[in-house]
């Protein structure tokens, strides 16, 4: 189906009028006939930033939006009440610019009247994106606040809910203010409560990849086989890049996370308590140059490496830090007559795991 022309437009409008007309008493068509009138203004201004809305968008937009308030206004007087009414007046009050103790007034009247509708909390958590009128972090601040003031499984259902309102195939800076691990949380609550969903599958999907979390994006997209989402994904070749992305890194996340856990338990032994601290202490000569070089990068970092039977390694997992980095320099620019960085293991390959803070080794070099 292509894009709604002008004239579909209009005609949507005039059928929805002529139900109004024939159910003047009906909540349901006035909120149908405003949400029309407020598509409709969006198409008019359209997608891009607003320097590149014309004078005339702006105009249709500010026109179609008052006739969607009108509409509401209308439908407030009914006796019939509906939650969908917040939402779409939360579409008039983002296009029209409210204040925000006026739009926060109008979040609080929809919770109030029905905390369990998602959609109202959805749209006032885009009304608060830094594009449109709020500020860094504001977003992520009101998905804990609601989500913290329902507690418990609930909350998490609509945290997650919040993040797929959201996450889009495009750049939206404040879905990473979120916490992931409560979004994953949130995702499981929901599997769990309504059963699986493709709009779900897709969504998480996607959340996984702009959290670059490759391990769970390949778990959703081998869910999800070929059943990609054209709201979700927007072209083909966007899903296939990712699902190419997540199946390539996700075996390789799960390399690492089984050579962490054989460090972890060398370090649980006798040991590999005591050869930790005989690799801790071959290393700090190193690590107090590094730390003497990079005297700004106070980031403390982990490694895991395996050792073999004459000190040296063979693999490093570390963050990219300026002194993790200048430690792997200076370690690996031993030559093969030289005494290896580290002491013989107690066998080989032999997995560790150091925590090294950069601030520690400024003041032993001082």
């Amino acid at each position: 189906m292509g894009h709604a022309t002008e004239i579909n437009g209009q005609n949507h409008i005039e059928r929805l009028k002529r139900w109004v007309k024939a159910k003047q008493q009906s909540i349901t068509a006035r909120i149908a006939l405003a949400e029309a009138y407020g598509n409709y203004a969006w198409d008019a201004r359209g997608t891009g930033t607003s320097d590149t809305v014309s004078e005339t968008g702006w105009g249709l937009l500010n026109e179609r939006l008052e006739k969607a308030k009108e509409t509401l206004d209308e439908a407030a007087t009914l006796d019939a009440k509906c939650p969908e009414w917040y939402v779409a007046m939360e579409t008039v009050a983002r296009g029209l610019g409210w204040g925000l103790p006026q739009a926060t007034q109008l979040i609080e009247r929809a919770i109030e009247f029905e905390p369990a509708y998602y959609s109202s909390y959805g749209m006032h958590a885009t009304f608060l994106l830094p594009k449109w009128n709020g500020e860094e972090g504001d977003t992520a601040k009101f998905a804990k606040q609601v989500a913290d003031r329902i507690g418990g499984k609930d909350g998490d259902i609509l945290y997650f809910q919040i993040a797929m309102r959201l996450v889009c195939a495009c750049d939206e800076p404040e879905l990473l203010n979120l916490s992931w691990p409560r979004i994953q949380k949130g995702a499981v609550e929901t599997e769990d409560r309504y059963g699986a969903s493709l709009i779900n599958l897709n969504g998480m999907a996607l959340l996984a990849v702009k959290f670059n979390d490759a391990t769970v994006a390949d778990n959703a997209f081998k869910r999800l086989g070929d059943k990609w989402d054209t709201d979700t994904w927007k072209t083909e070749q966007f899903f296939r890049n990712n699902v190419s992305w997540a199946s390539t890194i996700a075996p390789m996340v799960a390399d690492d996370r089984d050579r962490k856990k054989m460090a972890e338990a060398n370090l649980q032994t006798p040991e590999g308590a005591k050869y930790l601290a005989a690799v801790e202490q071959k290393l700090a000569p190193y690590m107090q140059q590094c730390a003497q070089e990079n005297p700004s990068d106070h980031q403390k970092f982990e490694i895991v490496t395996s050792v073999v039977e004459n000190g040296s390694t063979l693999q490093w997992i570390t963050q990219a830090t300026p002194v993790a980095n200048c430690l792997l320099q200076k370690v690996g620019q031993t030559s093969p007559n030289q005494e290896k960085p580290f002491p013989r293991p107690p066998r080989w390959p032999y997995w560790i795991k150091l925590e090294l803070d950069p601030a520690k080794f400024m003041v032993a070099s001082q």
